[in-house]
């Protein structure tokens, strides 16, 4: 009577050991990189959001006028700064008897993320009264 060979050589567990651990390794880098992503993804997220409420309180609580105006956000890390600047317009339009100049409203949003300082902007047009 033989008797067979049952069970896994040192070898063959040692390599499957190797091969797991590779596997989790990547695995793992794959979570980390996806978890960061989507971090980056919420502050952008917030900035979005602080970026068009300050342009909807452009006309309203900011007055249209050439200048810049900035501020923190409360509670959070991000700073905001609204630019307005006139746009001129065409002799044509010019000569129209409108008392409304177009201002060129532009909400930059800054903060840092890690390392790394990060910014978003946000531009449109508002009618303000000429000066």
């Amino acid at each position: 009577m033989s008797q067979s060979n049952k069970g896994f050589s040192l070898l063959e567990v040692l390599v499957a050991f190797v091969v797991m651990g590779l596997v989790v390794g990547v695995l793992l880098q794959l979570f980390g990189s996806a978890m960061r992503s989507v971090a980056l993804a919420d502050e952008y997220s917030f900035a979005v959001q602080v970026a068009e409420s300050r342009l909807a309180a452009v006309g309203s609580e900011i007055e249209v006028e050439e200048g810049n105006i900035s501020g923190d956000e409360p509670g959070s890390a991000y700073r905001w700064e609204v630019q307005m600047s006139p746009i001129e317009l065409s002799e044509a339009l010019e000569k129209m008897p409108l008392p409304l100049q177009l201002y060129r409203v532009e909400v930059v949003v800054t903060w840092k993320s890690g390392d790394s300082a990060r910014e978003f902007h946000l531009s449109s047009l508002r009618f303000g009264e000429q000066t």
